[in-house]
């Protein structure tokens, strides 16, 4: 019985440290998903259909992770979304730059 309790508990703990991830991992995570999101909108704008879906599948994987290893980094806040959608409109603006200071060199 001894060896039961034991047993079930030392399952228990090991079961709760695959469940959750250290913070690095949990903003690593959410790093994978804003790349990977910003790779579909590339696919999207470059007319490959089937590379938006497959990456999009891969979103949605990442995105099944983070919610089982990282429940509270799940609910993106309002900030972050806004912070994320900044980013990614700055990356246009850059990249247009560059096209129009270099004439289409780069």
């Amino acid at each position: 019985m001894k060896y039961a309790i034991a047993t079930g508990a030392l399952l228990a703990l090991l079961l709760a440290g695959v469940a959750s991830a250290d913070p690095p991992d949990c903003a690593r995570s959410l790093r994978q998903i804003n790349h990977y999101e910003a790779m579909v909108a590339r696919a999207e704008q470059l007319g490959n259909e089937e590379w938006a879906d497959k990456t999009q599948n891969h979103v949605d994987l990442l995105e099944d992770r983070l919610a089982s290893r990282c429940p509270n980094y799940t609910d993106r806040d309002e900030r972050q979304e806004i912070a994320r959608q900044t980013a990614r409109l700055l990356k246009i603006a850059a990249d247009a730059a560059i096209k129009f200071f270099t004439m289409g060199a780069y």
